[in-house]
């Protein structure tokens, strides 16, 4: 999650608590309709940016990978100084040549910034092909969480030696945040959860060949998505008990309608996910925001009614509860059809080739009414 989207959340989260406080929901609607709109359209992106069908990418995680170049500024300033130096070191040795009375002053000038001119040009050159080569890099990983070295090397045209010089120093620069390099320097391993599934089999991996550490990364992302899946699925298990409960205790029809349909759309993305453990990682914020901020609305209506008090705050507070409740439960319906798009897209392609290949054999063209 980015530092935008931890402030947003923890901005709605403080609105809400407020809100519950002061018993005065006019604005929570609004904000929460602009919330998971942006959420939705993420997680459509998210979902159907899967080249192959293959988990999202821990490329484009940016707790796992640097989305931004971090040295780019610095690059920038080398750059800029090192063409500075060059022009001062070009005027001071005009002023040489010209033999005038400050030329040992303005040869002293030259060699200075010449010297720096140089060793900025050359800084500037040496990170704007490491941020090169980090972008190769990138591309080269793909999907995968664990790459032998030499494919790396490959990518960027230079030796294994190299690029693990390379690898380390980006490591070190935060280019790469979680990475590991393992198995005598030819195993390089992209995230935490790929090292933790290294180490409980690395007593099963002693002598492994190039398909065998491919068969360790499908492995590592098939486990990863399964772990993130289970976590999913007993968070939202404990949140529906908890549903289950103020639905017991609900006196608004028209309000218990909406909540037993909630209930139902969040049974409907753990099924999703159950089957689909690999769209877990499209679910973060579904998890960590908007789950439990729909179980909050409900417990305040839930204990709102309670109080049977026809104060017009408490109303208003009911009203714009239930108004936020059939947003969200829009918004949850819109998750499942999103969650599913390129399954839908599979199938329509599917069903497409087969009247294709139906037409081709002449079997769409023939009236089975008739008798031949």
């Amino acid at each position: 999650m980015t530092d935008f989207d931890k402030e947003n959340e923890k901005s709605l989260e403080n609105s809400l608590n407020k809100a519950i406080s002061d018993m005065d929901f006019s604005d929570i609607s609004e904000k929460l309709k602009n919330s998971l709109d942006n959420f939705i359209d993420r997680t459509m992106a998210f979902v159907n940016y899967r080249p192959n069908n293959k988990p999202v990418l821990q490329t484009k995680n940016p707790q796992v990978c640097a989305q931004n170049l971090p040295e780019k500024s610095k690059a920038g300033l080398l750059k800029a100084g090192g063409i500075f130096s060059f022009i001062v070191t070009f005027a001071s040795g005009l002023s040489v040549f010209d033999g005038g009375p400050d030329m040992f002053t303005d040869l002293i000038m030259a060699i200075a910034f010449g010297i720096m001119g140089v060793f900025s040009w050359k800084k500037f050159k040496e990170i704007d092909m490491i941020s090169k080569d980090y972008t190769r890099f990138l591309k080269e990983l793909g999907h995968n969480t664990v790459i032998p070295i030499r494919d790396l090397a490959s990518s960027i045209q230079k030796s294994e030696e190299d690029t693990i010089k390379e690898l380390m120093y980006m490591m070190n620069k935060g280019y790469f945040k979680q990475a590991r390099i393992v198995e005598n320097d030819s195993l390089f391993l992209l995230d935490i959860p790929t090292f933790k599934l290294y180490k409980d089999q690395k007593s099963q991996m002693p002598n492994l060949s190039y398909e065998e550490k491919k068969q360790i990364e499908n492995d590592a992302h098939k486990n990863v998505n399964i772990e993130k899946a289970e976590n999913i699925i007993q968070i939202a298990s404990k949140e529906i008990n908890s549903i289950n409960l103020d639905i017991s205790r609900i006196k608004s029809r028209s309000f218990l309608e909406k909540v037993i349909e909630i209930k139902k759309n969040i049974e409907n993305i753990v099924n999703i996910i159950k089957r689909y453990p690999d769209k877990a990682y499209a679910l973060d914020k579904f998890m960590d925001y908007y789950l439990p901020t729909t179980v909050k609305l409900i417990d305040a209506y839930a204990e709102y009614e309670i109080i049977e008090s026809k104060d017009p705050k408490i109303k208003n507070s009911l009203f714009e509860i239930e108004s936020s409740i059939e947003t969200i439960n829009q918004a949850f319906g819109k998750i499942q059809l999103e969650l599913m798009e390129d399954r839908t897209m599979d199938i329509k392609t599917d069903i497409d080739t087969m009247k294709i290949l139906l037409n081709q054999e002449g079997y769409l063209e023939k009236d089975w009414s008739k008798d031949e």
